[in-house]
């Protein structure tokens, strides 16, 4: 991340702020104003992903993704007859956080900030699916839209999404 040395000061500035505004997390906030303020280049590129840009088709997609789950799970509660289906396997994983930040951020977001998606089970790591999901989503999100009746799903189209 290029800055100049206004723009760094100004960041330094406001780090210092977060350590008195947010105590709890007061060594993370002068870490990083450290690092902005004395330039490390290596250190620099954390902030990246702080300050990173998700495109409208990359979160477009990802709230497919929700709306998808949500379809699933609507539709298992509706069947009569589950057909063996492992209900833990329509559940939403959410994303890698070490990998798929930025999308682990976006959903953070939609279900803690927008309220969307509240049902959801954040679980313990809230969304941190620990495994790379992205892959896995695309190849779901293809069969459910294959679906004539995406809401209204029969146990084996379930399982045919849960298993793409």
């Amino acid at each position: 991340m290029e800055m100049t040395h206004a723009q760094r000061l100004i960041l330094s500035n406001q780090y210092k702020m977060m350590t008195m505004l947010d105590p709890d997390n007061i060594e993370r906030y002068r870490r990083l104003q450290t690092i902005v303020e004395r330039g490390f280049g290596l250190q620099m590129r954390e902030l990246d992903r702080d300050f990173g840009m998700l495109t409208e088709e990359t979160c477009r997609t990802i709230i497919n993704v929700m709306e998808m789950h949500h379809a699933l799970q609507v539709s298992f509660s509706n069947l009569a007859d589950t057909n063996g289906v492992d209900p833990r396997r329509i559940e939403f994983l959410g994303f890698d956080a070490a990998t798929e930040s930025r999308y682990l951020s976006y959903v953070r977001f939609m279900v803690n900030t927008e309220g969307r998606y509240t049902h959801f089970d954040a679980g313990t790591h809230g969304f941190n699916s620990q495994t790379k999901m992205w892959e896995k989503y695309q190849r779901m999100l293809t069969t459910w839209q294959e679906c004539p009746r995406q809401y209204h799903l029969s146990a084996v189209e379930i399982s045919q999404i849960i298993n793409a």
